[in-house]
């Protein structure tokens, strides 16, 4: 199997809605979010722990060795979401809570082959796991470019949204 669909990290609601001290406000806050992408010799799944979510943990997929990059305008770790924190990256209308961010770019001489999906992780999170992925997304199949800019053109209606 491979990529088929883009989720939110079923452990990161349960520790969002679970607030321990280090997950306060996690929609709503000066964290910094990357977003890292990846080939498609992973299967997301968005049931995993934790500690399988995080980016670059010793026993997740989210590998270094599976990561597509750029020498360097999108290098290991991805690049920083903007637009998420201080209150710009939150929104909650009736039923719906919504987090939001800028499309993410890596501008300049960037040559990206077949990446499939993104990791969208808190790279300033360390507790309960350092690096703690919050959701991934599917491009739906391979994209590349070549000595251009990629970038990354999130959703409308949100990088993730969560409706109850």
């Amino acid at each position: 199997m491979a990529w088929t669909n883009s989720k939110i990290f079923r452990q990161w609601i349960a520790d969002s809605l679970a607030p321990t001290a280090s997950f306060v406000g996690k929609w709503n806050s000066t964290d910094v979010y990357n977003a890292a992408l990846y080939n498609n010799t992973i299967t997301p799944d968005n049931t995993v722990t934790a500690a399988l979510s995080g980016y670059n943990a010793a026993t997740s997929q989210w590998l270094t060795a599976n990561e597509v990059t750029d020498a360097t305008n999108w290098t290991a770790g991805g690049r920083a979401v903007t637009g998420t924190g201080s209150g710009g990256g939150y929104s909650s209308t009736g039923a719906t809570v919504t987090f939001t961010g800028s499309n993410t770019s890596g501008a300049g001489n960037v040559t990206i082959t077949n990446a499939y999906g993104n990791l969208l992780y808190d790279s300033t999170l360390s507790t309960p796991v350092s690096k703690q992925g919050a959701a991934y997304h599917f491009y739906g199949g391979a994209q590349s470019v070549t000595a251009g800019t990629f970038t990354i053109v999130w959703n409308a209606s949100g990088i993730m949204q969560v409706t109850f």
